[in-house]
């Protein structure tokens, strides 16, 4: 036997390390390659801008400059660095969803929780308005106020979180009741335990979970709904992002010309990617924490 074979056979009976086995145990396989792929795009956000020489926003070739070293997708319509446009997309794009993400999940937690707790006319009342939310177009409302109260980032956060919160907070409200009617918790309220114990040491560990998948599927919901909002031409011109890269192509016919594969195809294949990631993390946390999917699957 051979020191590779000996080396493979070691290493196939090392113990698996406890937090690689319970990400793996709890992903499985699918969710395993979205957090990778996730991984990956955090890491590009993160370290990415300080690997170019500029922001993408300014022109530093010739017009339709073709990818040499340096300017690996070559420039735009007015020379601007394509390569590095998307990479401080990667950056803008992920802080929004995480950013619209977190903000949905409190509000979902929030409401969904005192609608389940809550007298029953507030519950009632809470619920309607949600009933309301749900109903409303929520691209064409974000178009709107895009264009009459700004373009700027932080606007867009406060209205795609705005817009999203009613159908996660029904979800969040559905699983506070279904820990409230456990027998550990009838017990609890049988003997005397005010209602923040109830809430905070013994239904949370029930509704915890769910906040995964919904802060999962808002940052899906905030990408997309960013990329279209860009490629309507109503993005923020002071940032680069995948939209935006998007918007100036089509404008500039770029999907006409032999540019398409080096100028909007990657920013829409980066689009795709990361919903595709976002979408196996949730699916697959969702069924570790649903019994009615894990018994289906």
């Amino acid at each position: 036997m051979t020191a590779t074979e000996i080396g493979a056979q070691q290493a196939a009976a090392a113990p698996e390390a406890p937090g690689r086995r319970r990400a793996r145990e709890l992903l499985g396989l699918p969710g395993l390659l979205g957090l990778s792929i996730l991984t990956t795009l955090v890491a590009v956000a993160a370290i990415g801008p300080l690997l170019i020489s500029n922001t993408g926003l300014s022109p530093v070739a010739e017009p339709w400059a073709a990818p040499r070293s340096g300017l690996w997708l070559g420039g735009d319509d007015v020379g601007k660095d394509i390569f590095a446009q998307l990479v401080m997309g990667t950056g803008n794009s992920l802080l929004l969803a995480g950013a619209v993400a977190s903000m949905v999940t409190v509000v979902a937690a929030v409401v969904g929780g005192t609608a389940a707790v809550a007298p029953r006319w507030v519950s009632a009342a809470l619920m309607r308005f949600a009933d309301v939310m749900l109903i409303l177009p929520l691209l064409p409302l974000l178009i709107v106020a895009a264009a009459f109260l700004g373009r700027g980032m932080d606007v867009r956060i406060v209205l795609m979180a705005a817009l999203y919160w009613a159908g996660p907070a029904r979800v969040v409200r559905a699983g506070v009741l279904g820990a409230w009617s456990s027998a550990h918790l009838e017990v609890a309220r049988a003997m005397g335990a005010p209602l923040r114990h109830l809430l905070l040491r013994h239904a949370s560990y029930a509704v915890g979970p769910l906040l995964i998948p919904v802060f999962v599927r808002a940052a899906m919901y905030a990408i997309v709904a960013d990329a279209s909002l860009s490629f309507l031409g109503l993005g923020d011109p002071t940032r680069a992002s995948w939209g935006t890269v998007l918007f100036w192509a089509n404008t500039n016919s770029a999907f006409l010309t032999d540019a398409w594969a080096r100028w909007p195809l990657p920013a829409g294949l980066a689009i795709t990617v990361t919903v595709i990631a976002l979408g196996l993390i949730g699916t697959a946390v969702e069924e570790r924490i649903n019994p009615v999917l894990r018994k289906a699957s």
